[in-house]
């Protein structure tokens, strides 16, 4: 099945299709909590108090969105001791923007299986997300989060893939980590058919996740729709997971793109990066299992 396939899912479940292309795979489904606290969340309706009842009904979920909503990616001036005050001060899209990662989390398949360190693959996704929400208040403000949201979560899918292709996809993602001109979507469709937007894609839409989120992740690497969404999101999808020394070479590609997209000067680039990885670096330590 070739990638455009999956433009014609309306025609089939994702569910049939994500194990169709990925052998029989079973993606796990979200926890019935999650499920019910996200439909409260996007129901104007739902008493605030009955919200925040739910989420405390799951110590996990409860402890994991406080550290989150206290954590320097969300600048809080103070810090919040229960979920309702939670709630009151970021609104319900942006606590929503919180329970998507965490579950995600822990939904799919550790990506240390092979070739990913999970750390490496949570702290580039965070860095993503501080770096995408920064570019968004230069071109949108209004989408900070949603860019934030949909940066961290664009390469879900690559996990999955991990667990299931095992060393083909560890070569497939090496290959793209030390090659500048290699695009890591152009390669996946080359050797598998597909690519992880597509499947991330899918995943987004099994799980019920927002328009935007679906539209950002099918596109982060090959264009598509221009909202300030979609644009913060592919700006920032260029990160590669390069540990230790390497990572000079994504602070300069980073750089190079604050600098043209934005018209940044070098030294507030500087500042910025410093500043998303400060972020990253303590947002990205909620997801260590």
């Amino acid at each position: 099945m070739g990638f455009f396939d999956f433009l014609k899912r309306k025609k089939r479940d994702p569910e049939s299709q994500l194990r169709e292309l990925l052998e029989g795979y079973e993606l796990p489904s979200f926890p019935a909590a999650v499920v019910k606290t996200l439909e409260m969340l996007r129901d104007p309706e739902a008493p605030l108090s009955e919200i925040s009842k739910n989420i405390e009904a799951d110590p996990g979920m409860h402890v994991s969105v406080l550290k989150a909503v206290n954590s320097a990616a969300h600048g809080l001036s103070r810090k919040v001791g229960n979920i309702r005050h939670a709630i009151t001060l970021l609104g319900r899209a942006r606590l929503e923007s919180i329970i998507l990662p965490i579950a995600v989390r822990n939904s799919v398949p550790d990506a240390g299986l092979a070739c990913l360190d999970q750390r490496l693959f949570w702290q580039t996704s965070a860095q993503r997300a501080c770096i995408a929400r920064i570019i968004a208040r230069h071109l949108d403000p209004m989408v900070q989060m949603e860019s934030f949201t949909a940066a961290l979560l664009q390469d879900m899918a690559i996990p999955v893939l991990i667990h299931v292709k095992d060393k083909e996809y560890c070569t497939t993602l090496e290959l793209w980590n030390v090659d500048q001109d290699v695009r890591l979507h152009e390669l996946e469709r080359e050797n598998f058919g597909f690519d992880h937007q597509a499947i991330g894609a899918l995943m987004a839409e099994k799980w019920g996740f927002p328009d935007y989120l679906l539209d950002a992740i099918l596109y982060h690497h090959s264009g598509g729709k221009g909202s300030g969404v979609a644009r913060a999101v592919r700006a920032v999808s260029q990160l590669r997971y390069l540990p230790g020394e390497n990572e000079n070479m994504n602070g300069e590609n980073m750089l190079g793109v604050l600098q043209e997209v934005l018209g940044i000067e070098r030294q507030d680039a500087l500042e910025i990066m410093i500043q998303a990885q400060e972020e990253a670096e303590e947002f990205s330590s909620l997801f260590a299992k």
